[in-house]
């Protein structure tokens, strides 16, 4: 089962000229039950992004029912 999630974020990046923003649905392969928090969010876009967890800034979140 699958969850998914809306999340609007920017990545600052020092290897990139200006941050970037990016927002759209994101699906995780978990039980749909059970429910992450924005820094686990965040930790998860970071390894996906290939960047450190510290330069994911959340700016909205939330699950899509």
């Amino acid at each position: 089962m699958s969850s998914q999630y809306y999340a609007s974020f920017v990545i600052h990046d020092d290897r990139m000229e200006a941050a970037t923003e990016y927002s759209g649905i994101i699906e995780l392969q978990q039980d749909s039950g059970n429910c992450i928090g924005g820094r686990e969010l965040a930790t998860m876009l970071a390894h996906n992004l290939d960047v450190d967890p510290s330069d994911v800034e959340l700016l909205q979140w939330g699950v899509v029912h």
